[in-house]
């Protein structure tokens, strides 16, 4: 079985803890750590600042979706509407009648809180169903002009960012002057 030989002179140990050769002191050590946490705090300064970044535009992205959509579902549902209007100056209700299923319905676009409904109404006016269509939607806003043309405006956002989408649709079933405003 081998030996080691163990003695009082320049083994490994002894020069490890030896004071007089290089190594770190305890002020080298701080300093170096004080360093290294201002590095870090740092780059998670900047990993949290791209993060809220990326959230809010986010967050943009999907209150301009939203407006998109809602658009693209009032301007389609109201082109083949064959009767349209609103009820005593309310300009976020717009009302609507369409041939569905062999026989005139009618449907509503509104408001509520933030969400925009489409509703599909009763001979009495008492909503039969609805969906949600579009949410965020701090405004929406109808008018109809003279020529029988829709224009709507949708504002989507929050405190820091507002869209604001706006579009009109003519529905083929109307005729100029065939609107009721009341």
């Amino acid at each position: 079985m081998p030996t080691v030989k163990r003695n009082g002179g320049e083994g490994f140990f002894n020069a490890a803890f030896d004071g007089n050769k290089n190594g770190l002191t305890l002020i080298e050590l701080l300093v170096t750590l004080a360093v290294l946490g201002f590095v870090i705090s740092a780059l998670y300064t900047f990993y949290i600042a791209g993060l809220n970044s990326w959230n809010r535009s986010i967050d943009q992205m999907e209150y301009q979706q939203s407006a998109r959509i809602s658009m693209n579902k009032i301007i389609s549902e109201l082109r083949y509407a064959h009767e349209v209007y609103m009820l005593d100056g309310d300009t976020e209700t717009l009302y609507f009648q369409t041939d569905h299923k062999g026989k005139s319905t009618l449907f509503r676009f509104r408001r509520s809180g933030q969400q925009l409904l489409f509703e599909q109404r009763d001979s009495f006016n008492k909503h039969h169903s609805y969906n949600v269509i579009a949410l965020g939607i701090k405004e929406a806003d109808f008018h109809i002009d003279a020529n029988s043309t829709v224009h709507i405006t949708i504002k989507v956002g929050n405190e820091f960012k507002e869209f604001i989408l706006q579009g009109s649709v003519r529905p083929r079933n109307i005729m100029p002057g065939d609107v009721d405003f009341d």
